[in-house]
Parts: structure tokens; sequence; C-alpha cells
């Protein structure tokens, strides 16, 4: 039976036996060698897609270890934004997709006011990552970073049958 720990830098519950935290890409080993540089130690691990990376190929953004491949996904406490558009029926039906995968979606809404049509852009929360570019008012589909690549994968592949 495996006792788990608490990570040093977030706080989040993890086993002993793990290699980095899944929450925030810190590394509980030292012996893990940078992916794209193996003479290069590591300095943590993409909460993305889970590979080590030295300093020169990854970051700390707001709180969690980003390779430079997905230092612009917005990222929200171990939800990473898969997926975004003001239809909400075609987000439903895309968590719904995922849901059947087995995959944990989550959606995320801002209810629009008055005050905040046509005002300043900006977000609830504060996300990893870059969100320029993302309507303000956005249902975001959200997953766990660790699911990331597969969401993506499943809804690029359910955007392109539609366009044929």
């Amino acid at each position: 039976m495996s006792e788990n720990i608490l990570c040093e830098y977030c706080g989040t519950e993890i086993s002993k036996e793990t290699e980095f935290c899944l929450k925030c890409g810190t590394m509980l080993v030292d012996d893990l060698t940078c992916f794209n540089h193996p003479d290069d130690n590591a300095r943590g691990v993409c909460v993305i897609c889970q590979q080590a990376y030295c300093k020169k190929c990854g970051l700390r953004v707001n709180g969690v270890f980003l390779c430079d491949q997905h230092s612009d996904y917005e990222i929200y406490e171990g939800m990473a934004r898969v997926f975004g558009s003001s239809d909400e029926q075609q987000v439903n039906y895309f968590k719904s997709i995922l849901e059947e995968n087995n995959l944990h979606p989550f959606i995320y809404a801002r209810n629009t006011s008055p005050l905040s049509v046509g005002g300043v852009d900006y977000s609830l929360f504060n996300a990893s990552g870059n969100p320029k570019g993302k309507l303000v008012n956005e249902i975001k589909l959200m997953v766990p970073c660790s699911e990331f690549l597969q969401a993506e994968k499943i809804i690029n592949e359910l955007e392109h049958s539609t366009e044929q």
C-alpha cells in the first residue's frame, strides 16, 4: 500500500511513487533529464504533455510548469481550455463526447452583464498562458491537464468530420 505525500510546491496530495506532480509539474525525483536535451537536467514536467524539460525548453507560468510548445494554453486550477465557443449546444455536445471517452470535462461560462458588453476584454479567472484572442463571453470547455492531448485529438477529429 502506497502512502501519499503533499507536493512541496502546490500542496496537492500525490502518490509517493510518482516522479512529478500532475497539477503543477514539480519534479519529485532528481534524475529526470530534458526531453529535448538529454544531457541537461530537467527543471519541471509539462502538465500538458507530461515530458520533462530543462530551463531552456520550459518555464513555470502562474504556478504550473509548461514546455515552450504549451506555454500559451489557458490553464486554471489543473484544468486546461480544450475548446471554447459562444455556441452552448456545441460546447455541450463536445462535453458529452469527451465523457463518452471517459474524460472529465468541465464547462466554465461567465454570464454577461450589461456592464461588461463592449467593455474591457478580461477573464474572470487568472489563467496560465495567453488567453488573448479568445472571446470575452466564451463558454470554455476545460479538461484536466493530463487529459488535454486526448481531448484535443477527439475534438479535432469531430470538427474535421463536420467540415466535410
